[in-house]
């Protein structure tokens, strides 16, 4: 019998994951419920809100099998940002939501960059104007869907849909504000200068609060549905970003870490805003109220390696399925019969345009170097080392402002034993791991929610409850390759820019 428990739900980009967790970090349970990603021409990427109200009641039962449902002292959450779900005034969706990875929207971007200094942008928001916020997909659906904004009331994410659901109040935390492109960073509330440019009431966007407030508590409505207690707190949480960021242990200005799953990103912690002189790099607001977190994000990490996964290692694939065992390990066992380098073999990792460090929606990926004897072993190892090549770059615009001696890897791909290795060689730098890198961004909210009905004193109880497991330490000649390589792998996105606007400018003359 357990006393207190925390049910941290993660809103992901293909499901909802749902943990229980002890009040010493012990996993009790989990279930992952998944749901569709729905792609269109044109860069669009969309979800039914539907889908994911379905997934947390599906899971929320399956991980209280066994346990009594008076155990939960909390719900919290952690989700995808950067979306954009509009909602009427009963609360509910009007039209798909258009997620994160979306990027319909660089026409409004570009229209955004003639209405407003983008440095001035930067400074107010501490992001760059960019097709991958909430912003630029709100100023597509005034464009494009007026009668879809005239019955909105609110814009929200996708966590802050689910805490309605359950609670039926609608608020969102200060982190997932901050990556909407539209709050002002440093005074911790919706900019005024902001919503008057693009024409819109401040009042479509919901009260901010600070992630470990309790939004609200679960409705009769919501238990009958999910199986939880009525009456049970719900803490608003955060972005799945900084969930990660706290579920990797870092909550001071000495720490750094790098998730590493479908997307990937490079965060550290710091007591103000860092304004990278070339915006490659941005800052989400941190649940400490007095921290921000400094960030550089990409778009296609995992999923570069799921590309090739799905594409080019189907005889992997279909020989892990007759061996009942995993493809990647085929996969990485041909990577490794190649040697750094790839014989010469650079990959772009673009497939999804790309956010940091270059935010260029139209780039595309690449290989580069292919020779009558390149091998499938050469092409995998450049799909590793080129994902890991962009990482560095994002953490070379971090440098001025980090401090960290080893770099905590999670994330679904922190599993890799050679993605560990080849990030150490890239980056230079010790990869540290912990018995919580697969389930970070649960792990991190279950502390927010553990703040937030004063179960943990602070952030900083995460050094208690997190084991590190394993270190990898970089080698020095692979170390030495990887610097010689980096200023060619940059050649290769600094030649083929004019390209890339060449070629996304073809192929929308071709949708016309």
């Amino acid at each position: 019998m357990y006393d207190r428990l925390i049910l941290s739900h993660n809103l992901g980009t293909t499901g909802d994951k749902a943990v229980v967790y002890d009040e010493k970090g012990n996993v009790i349970s989990s279930w992952l419920s998944l749901y569709r990603v729905i792609y269109r021409e044109g860069g669009k990427v969309e979800q039914d809100p539907k889908d994911w109200w379905n997934a947390v009641c599906e899971s929320t039962r399956k991980v209280l099998r066994g346990i009594n449902e008076k155990s939960i002292a909390v719900v919290t959450f952690s989700g995808q940002m950067m979306g954009c779900l509009c909602l009427d005034k009963a609360g509910d969706p009007v039209g798909d939501a258009i997620i994160w990875a979306d990027m319909r929207s660089d026409k409004e971007s570009k229209q955004l960059l003639n209405q407003i200094d983008e440095n001035l942008f930067f400074h107010i928001t501490g992001h760059r104007i960019s097709a991958s916020y909430t912003l630029s997909k709100l100023l597509w659906i005034m464009n494009h869907s007026p009668e879809q904004f005239a019955k909105t009331t609110k814009v929200v994410q996708a966590k802050d849909y689910i805490v309605f659901k359950l609670t039926g109040e609608i608020v969102t935390d200060y982190s997932d504000a901050s990556g909407t492109n539209l709050f002002n960073l440093t005074k911790r509330q919706w900019s005024r200068t902001l919503t008057s440019i693009i024409g819109i009431n401040p009042s479509i966007l919901p009260d901010a609060i600070s992630s470990t407030e309790v939004a609200g508590y679960v409705t009769m409505d919501a238990s009958i549905a999910t199986g939880l207690l009525p009456g049970t707190p719900v803490v608003i949480g955060a972005g799945d970003g900084i969930c990660a960021s706290l579920g990797g242990g870092c909550t001071t200005t000495d720490d750094a870490y790098l998730y590493y799953g479908s997307s990937a990103w490079i965060g550290l912690v710091k007591d103000t805003p860092y304004w990278e002189p070339k915006m490659r790099t941005f800052n989400w607001s941190f649940i400490q109220p007095d921290k921000i977190s400094p960030c550089g994000t990409m778009q296609a990490a995992g999923a570069s390696l799921d590309w090739l996964q799905d594409e080019l290692a189907r005889e992997e694939a279909t020989q892990a399925e007759l061996q009942k065992s995993y493809p990647q390990h085929l996969i990485e066992t041909l990577v490794t019969q190649s040697p750094p380098g790839a014989n010469g073999l650079i990959f772009l990792p673009y497939l999804m345009g790309e956010r940091s460090p270059y935010w260029n929606p139209s780039a595309r990926g690449a290989f580069i170097g292919l020779k009558r004897n390149t091998r499938r072993s050469d092409m995998f190892r450049a799909c590793y080392e080129g994902v890991a090549l962009n990482l560095k770059i994002i953490w070379e615009a971090l440098k001025p402002i980090n401090q960290a001696k080893e770099l905590v890897l999670i994330g679904g791909q922190a599993n890799s034993d050679i993605n560990k290795h080849i990030i150490a060689d890239t980056f230079n730098i010790p990869v540290v791991t912990h018995n919580h890198l697969k389930d970070s961004k649960n792990f991190g909210a279950a502390v927010i929610g553990g703040i937030g009905i004063g179960m943990y004193d602070n952030a900083d109880i995460v050094k208690k409850l997190l084991h590190f497991e394993r270190r990898i330490n970089p080698i020095e000649e692979n170390v030495a390759y990887y610097d010689r390589l980096l200023p060619l792998y940059e050649d290769a996105y600094a030649n083929l820019v004019d390209f890339y606007q060449k070629l996304d400018q073809f192929n929308n003359t071709k949708e016309e």
